[in-house]
């Protein structure tokens, strides 16, 4: 079933709770109104909100997410799954369609009903990054972290899109940065990360400096490389 692969997986550790239960009233009040629970930012304007999905004209794939996506929904409400992960994974074979309306209004569906964790916020973020909605899907980011700041990769992810789409946005990133490092401290792919984007606000001496740290952190396999950075960037 394809809610199980979970298309825009973020971490590994992220599994499928599979508990009985039956549907609150938060996840009535989302799903009969017209009313998101995660609103499209007024900054953002979506042109289309279709897209050329990982499983667009390949008629075989896209027949076998449709099979998938009444399954799933055949499910819904039963007790036997979590509605949380198979709006997730309704949405997620939407994605796989191209179908950014699906996706949005099912990841929503899953954010009504437990707002608290992150998955479906990330996974949002990443349908808003396809369809250019970057401001929203920088507000998931966010709140992706917020609800669950423990799981690195939520932090990763953040920090990789806003350092891309947002990367004049010094306090935006910065914040970003103090977020991570408060959770995680000096962590090698965040420190990564900040140095690239360093890198590419002309700033080499701050990269060197991240640099330096990541290689103190890093494993022997990883210093051949950080060496020819840090030298590439000293030659600048």
């Amino acid at each position: 079933m394809q809610f199980l692969k979970k298309h825009w997986i973020l971490a590994a550790g992220i599994g499928i709770a599979v508990v009985a239960g039956a549907l609150s009233g938060v996840w009535y009040y989302a799903a009969k109104t017209n009313i998101p629970a995660f609103p499209i930012n007024p900054a953002d304007t979506i042109v289309s909100w279709n897209f050329k999905g990982a499983y667009t004209g390949n008629t075989a794939l896209t027949a076998q997410a449709n099979a998938d996506i009444v399954h799933l929904k055949s499910l819904l409400g039963k007790g036997k799954y979590d509605n949380y992960d198979l709006y997730i994974g309704i949405g997620n074979d939407d994605n796989l369609l191209g179908n950014g309306t699906g996706a949005y209004r099912n990841y929503d569906r899953a954010i009504a009903l437990y707002p608290n964790q992150g998955l479906a916020y990330a996974n949002l973020a990443h349908l808003m990054d396809e369809l250019g909605a970057y401001h929203t899907a920088a507000d998931a980011y966010a709140k992706a972290v917020a609800v669950e700041p423990s799981v690195l990769e939520y932090q990763l992810e953040r920090l990789s899109f806003l350092t891309q789409r947002f990367p004049n946005d010094n306090p935006r990133i910065l914040a970003a940065l103090s977020d991570a490092s408060k959770q995680f401290g000096d962590t090698p792919s965040v420190l990564a990360i900040e140095a690239q984007w360093l890198t590419g606000q002309g700033r080499y001496a701050d990269a060197i400096k991240a640099w330096e740290t990541v290689k103190m952190l890093s494993p022997q396999s990883r210093q051949a490389a950080i060496n020819a950075e840090i030298a590439r960037l000293k030659a600048k």
